[in-house]
């Protein structure tokens, strides 16, 4: 059984009560809505709700989330991307007039997820970069600047309520999951964080775990990924593939266990070569290895 690392005070979020879910006030009718492991958030309008993302992990919580909040109906859902862990309970939404938006490359997704119909197509999308809409007075701007995470994910940013939401974009207070949230590509990935800091907003919602982020905690984030590329790119400079085999006794003829040995010697050297996050970041002990994997194949193959 491996041993990890506590996790920090700072990276904590609140304690989840027994109804599953915590509701967080962000200002102008917009609310956070957290169950600990992932967690989107709602807007109130005039005349109804507009919800950013319907996961399976809150369930029909998420319409009692709102419900502790307003009466209005669900009006209107975006669909942040297609993943199911996010909108894999759209369908318990599905109303007559309901609108689903988002990026026509979700739609087509959710098309190829033939099996699926926790997902229901959305009834309005968009091509290009940029969509920018009025619901009910409130101005919403759905950009896509790059395939950072899915080919598809969207920033979301609110102007006038100073709010921005990037799911699955990094974790405010911890280091990002697995690979770098499994980014699509992660030289676009590095792009994103610094696009984030780009717009003007004082709260992020960006997916998982129970915290919502400011642009410090993005700049934090950015920061933490550019020592992970700079170690990678010196391990991959200074590990020998050749030494690596050799060290590691791979036969002459076996290529695909060479590349294999020789990557796990330059993961494990950027881990030596790294500075310590531990006090700035949760969870650096759990997800090193696999963002420094695929921040070296990255260096070395893009």
């Amino acid at each position: 059984m491996p041993e990890f690392a506590p996790v920090p005070d700072f990276a904590l979020g609140p304690d989840i009560p027994e109804s599953g879910y915590v509701v967080q006030d962000l200002g102008g009718g917009a609310h956070f809505v957290t169950q600990g492991m992932i967690n989107t958030m709602f807007v109130e309008t005039k005349k109804g709700v507009v919800l950013v993302d319907a996961s399976p992990f809150l369930g029909d919580k998420l319409l009692e989330a709102i419900e502790s909040v307003t009466p209005k109906p669900v009006t209107h859902l975006i669909y942040s991307h297609a993943h199911a862990d996010h909108i894999g309970a759209a369908h318990l939404l599905k109303q007559d007039g309901l609108k689903i938006i988002s990026h026509e490359i979700t739609g087509e997704f959710i098309k190829e997820a033939k099996h699926d119909d926790r997902r229901p197509l959305p009834t309005e999308t968009f091509s290009g970069r940029r969509k920018e809409m009025d619901i009910d007075g409130v101005r919403f701007v759905l950009d896509y600047t790059g395939d950072w995470h899915q080919a598809d994910n969207l920033f979301i940013h609110l102007p006038e309520l100073k709010l921005m939401g990037a799911m699955d974009s990094f974790t405010p207070k911890s280091a990002p999951f697995f690979r770098l949230y499994f980014s699509a590509h992660v030289p676009a990935y590095f792009d994103a964080m610094d696009q984030l800091l780009e717009y003007d907003y004082e709260t992020i919602v960006t997916g998982h775990m129970a915290l919502p982020g400011t642009p410090e905690d993005v700049a934090t984030n950015r920061e933490y990924i550019r020592d992970l590329r700079a170690a990678a790119s010196e391990a991959l400079r200074t590990v020998d593939m050749k030494e690596a085999s050799g060290a590691a006794k791979v036969p002459a003829h076996n290529k695909q266990a060479e590349i294999k040995v020789w990557m796990d010697a330059v993961t494990a050297r950027a881990a030596e070569l790294m500075p310590s996050w531990e006090k700035r970041l949760g969870g650096t002990d759990i997800f090193l290895s696999d963002n420094l994997n695929a921040t070296a194949w990255s260096a070395f193959i893009d």
